[in-house]
């Protein structure tokens, strides 16, 4: 027969509370599913800029972007431009990223989290 001491039974019954309490908790915010979680409000992912609102200032933006474009010195490009001219040409950008991570389960969010 096994004999336990009442110290390591009552840290036993303390550990056992203290899950059940962080589960009560989980439930609470997930609905009893980790999938859906109670509706937070996302606005990076419904952003407007005010570029996006003005025709004329979209346009004067592109305007310099020209410009500059004709007075970039090439020699100067680092690795980390090269990525992001890259990158906007694929369309990514950060909200695109967060958007991405949030599709599908938890378990394919989490993979794809640990794998970027």
């Amino acid at each position: 027969m096994v004999t336990v001491s009442c110290t390591v039974l009552n840290r036993i019954d303390l550990l056992i509370n203290y899950y059940s309490f962080v589960i009560d908790i989980v439930e609470v915010h997930f609905n009893g599913d980790a999938d859906s979680a109670i509706d937070v409000p996302r606005p990076e992912e419904d952003r407007t800029t005010a570029v996006s609102k003005k025709k004329d200032l979209q346009e004067q933006l592109k305007q310099l972007s020209k410009d500059l474009a004709l007075n970039k010195d090439d020699t100067k490009v680092t690795a980390n431009d090269r990525l992001h001219q890259e990158n906007v040409k694929m369309g990514r950008d950060k909200y695109k990223t967060l958007r991405e991570i949030r599709k599908g389960n938890t378990m394919r969010r989490v993979d794809y989290f640990e794998n970027m």
